[in-house]
């Protein structure tokens, strides 16, 4: 059976072609698009269903590099606070949280993404297990991570060997939808040994790290005086740096720092959203970008940024890199669309998967329909139309795995009103407790 999407299509391919009169066939048998055509073309396919049509945009799923989708359950924790106080405050009412919870919370966070366009998410949390679940019977695309935590009295405790253990056994989860990391927290939360004992797995197993890394002024000083280093100098010489990792923020860097980072190219998920509403600095994404370091978008966890909008965080990326330079348009539209696409699809290790409409690829696809008033420039640059132009309201169906997800407010796999219910029931608990 052959659904076939019109609109105009942002392939994100390897020349970055956008078809304009377009045609997306998918095979949703094998969840594979079959071609990439012109709308004239049609009748070549036997499209058993049609999406879109002139007006519509046709664009690759956004990979949504770091998350914690479970935090759903606790927004409005922690409000108003930074770095390690936000932290110690957040643990706490994480030391409340039971496999169930993580489950609930997993299924409600999932249909926010669907709702975002997002096709595939990288998650680092606690209780996987429940989030590999949810992605399982909700037909998402997930990178997960256990995430360990060493220094914390509250948050629920994994060791390391759980979380090389989850990403052996996950790896290929949920018809290969799902694949796997190993989850360290942070230098500062973890102590020497696991850390030395992490970059050791990943080489014996070829998991890659996933963990946060130079995210706050906090963190900054808490390295400088344990250790007399930045977090990038003691990253590379714990051994980190070498086995290609996904950073998330990397936000405080000195000049020597990008250059420790540019000899590894490790792969950073850049949130501007989060760090600078916790009043931290922007990052250096201009200079890193030069450096051949691969930047993704993410939206961080649903605490910090409220309702894991790639659009928002895309319009603040241009936006705050172009305050830090004192220069417009530092990053380009079609640059950051990159990031939140084919790059980020790179940085989770999917490239060859998912990233870009190209036949061959699965079917992770997101359709906009935008308003007139929305549409006005989408001819005359439709990068600069979709990133700047356009929000999740836009959002008319989510695609994956050749599946259709979500379409005009609708959850195809998911029962809404009955994940909201189970939410509140499971918030309210956990707040109670805590």
């Amino acid at each position: 059976m052959y659904v076939c999407i019109a609109g105009l299509v942002l392939t994100m391919n390897a020349y970055r072609e956008v078809a304009r009169r377009g045609l997306v066939v998918v095979d949703s048998k094998t969840g594979r698009i079959v071609a990439v055509d012109r709308v004239e073309n049609k009748g070549m396919y036997i499209c058993d269903e049609v999406y879109g049509g002139e007006g519509y945009v046709v664009l690759p799923g956004f990979v949504n590099t770091h998350t914690h989708i479970p935090m759903i359950i606790l927004q409005g924790v922690g409000s108003g606070l930074t770095g390690f106080n936000w932290l110690k405050r957040i643990w706490m009412a994480e030391s409340r949280l039971k496999p169930r919870h993580i489950y609930i919370a997993s299924k409600l966070a999932i249909t926010l993404l669907l709702e975002n366009g997002i096709t595939t998410f990288a998650d680092h949390y606690f209780y996987e297990e429940e989030v590999a679940k949810a992605v399982e019977e909700t037909g998402v695309r997930a990178v997960l991570a256990k995430a360990v935590i060493d220094f914390s009295d509250y948050a629920p405790r994994h060791t390391l060997e759980d979380s090389v253990n989850f990403a052996i056994e996950f790896n290929g989860y949920a018809n290969g939808r799902v694949s796997s990391m190993i989850g360290v927290h942070a230098l500062y939360s973890c102590s020497y040994e696991t850390l030395v004992k992490a970059v050791s797995y990943s080489e014996k197993t070829g998991f890659r790290i996933h963990m946060h890394f130079a995210e706050s002024l906090h963190e900054v000083e808490y390295i400088s005086r344990n250790y007399g280093t930045s977090p990038a100098k003691l990253a590379e010489k714990l051994g980190v740096l070498k086995t290609h990792p996904l950073l998330a923020h990397s936000v405080y860097l000195d000049d020597e720092d990008v250059g420790v980072l540019s000899k590894y190219r490790p792969c950073i998920a850049y949130s501007p959203f989060t760090i600078m509403n916790w009043g931290q600095a922007i990052a250096r994404v201009r200079e890193l970008v030069d450096r051949g370091i691969d930047i993704s978008i993410a939206t961080d966890g649903p605490v910090t940024d409220g309702d894991f909008s790639v659009f928002k965080q895309m319009k603040l990326a241009m936006a705050a890199q172009s305050s830090r330079y004192l220069k417009p348009t530092v990053l380009s539209a079609r640059e950051v669309l990159e990031m939140a696409t084919i790059r980020a699809a790179k940085c989770l290790g999917l490239e060859e998967k998912v990233g870009s409409i190209e036949p061959g690829k699965y079917a992770d696809i997101v359709v906009l329909k935008p308003s007139k008033a929305r549409a006005l420039w989408l001819q005359d640059d439709p990068f600069a139309a979709v990133v700047m132009g356009m929000d999740s309201k836009c959002v008319y169906m989510t695609m994956v795995n050749g599946k259709v997800l979500y379409h005009q407010g609708v959850f195809k796999s998911i029962d809404i009103d009955k994940v909201y219910e189970d939410a509140i029931e499971a918030r309210r608990e956990i707040l109670e407790l805590a």
